[in-house]
This record gives structure tokens, C-alpha cells and sequence, in this order.
């Protein structure tokens, strides 16, 4: 089942380019990689000092083999994220795939 999961990720999957909280060298890898639509009961906004501000999240999907960190940070077409929650998700014993909430990274200021 693992197997077809990760041919899945190979074939409709989006090249994820994934670098380490550590500072490793970072590696492009396959995973699912999507935004988390709002409900309704959700604020479209966060309000902040400087005014109104969207925060989208995003949900992860990779490999059980390789395992994701919070604060590890990934890139994918332009758009570059951060790690705040990861789990792997099991299947019996064994680890199926790993599990992840991502938010946009902040820019530095200037």
C-alpha cells in the first residue's frame, strides 16, 4: 500500500524543494503539496499592528522514509513555506506518510 502511495507522489505529485532546519543541503523531493481552504466559521483575515493580513496554510503530504521537522522550510513554484506542525501517519505499525501544516515564510525586513 506504502508503495502505491509513493508512485502516486512520483507521478501527481509536485517537486518539492525541501531544506532542514539544521542547515543541510537542501533536496528536491515528489510530495502533494496544497493550500487549506478556509471554512466559513474562519476569518478571512488576521488583523495585525500594520493592518489586515492574509495567512494561508498549507498541507503537506511526503514519504514515511523521510521525516519532516517543525521549522524545516520547503519551496515550491515560487512560494516558500515553513514547517509549524508535522506528524507521520501510521498504517498498522508502520509509518505510512508523513503528515505536514506549513505557513508562508516572513520576509526579513530591510
Amino acid at each position: 500500500m506504502k508503495a502505491r502511495l509513493e508512485r502516486a507522489m512520483e507521478r501527481y505529485g509536485q517537486t518539492v524543494t525541501l531544506a532542514s532546519r539544521d542547515g543541510d543541503e537542501a533536496q528536491k523531493i515528489r510530495a502533494f503539496l496544497q493550500p487549506v481552504l478556509k471554512t466559513q466559521a474562519e476569518p478571512p483575515v488576521a488583523v495585525t499592528p500594520l493592518g489586515p493580513v492574509r495567512e494561508h496554510r498549507w498541507l503537506y503530504i511526503g514519504r514515511a522514509d523521510l521525516e519532516v521537522r517543525t521549522g524545516d522550510r520547503m519551496s515550491c513554484g515560487g512560494v516558500k513555506l515553513v514547517v509549524q506542525e508535522t506528524q507521520p501517519v501510521y498504517w498498522q505499525d508502520e509509518a505510512f506518510y508523513w503528515r505536514a501544516i506549513l505557513r508562508r515564510e516572513k520576509e526579513a525586513a530591510l
